[in-house]
């Protein structure tokens, strides 16, 4: 069954900005920043992909949902996962999921994502 969906479009250009004003560290966790590197794109689709996830819970970052609280991580194949923590993973549970899928994809420009949350 399925719990939620939901989809998101960004600038990658506004991921850049937060690496210079140093508010990555509130976004995304030490895991997220380590394996993207440099890769502003990467970062670009993580935080899409948090946005996906928080749609899909129907609550946008509310109910106290932090992004920092939704890791987007990589198999060896590139791949995305999610790994929750805190009060999103306490809201993924309250749903009755049971899975997450994601997608990414970006032209250089943006970054688009897409999420399910299985039930």
């Amino acid at each position: 069954m399925i719990i939620g969906i939901g989809t998101d479009l960004l600038e990658i250009k506004r991921i850049a900005n937060t690496r210079k004003n140093h508010t990555a560290e509130r976004i995304f966790s030490e895991k997220e920043l380590r394996q993207a590197s440099d890769k502003d794109s990467m970062l670009a689709g993580d935080f899409a992909c948090k946005e996906c996830v928080v749609k899909c819970f129907g609550t946008g970052f509310a109910e106290g949902i932090r992004p920092i609280e939704i890791e987007i991580l990589r198999e060896d194949s590139g791949k995305p996962y999610v790994v929750l923590h805190g009060n999103a993973l306490k809201k993924f549970e309250e749903l009755g999921g049971k899975m997450i899928h994601v997608s990414i994809t970006d032209t250089g420009e943006l970054v688009s994502a897409f999420a399910v949350i299985e039930g």
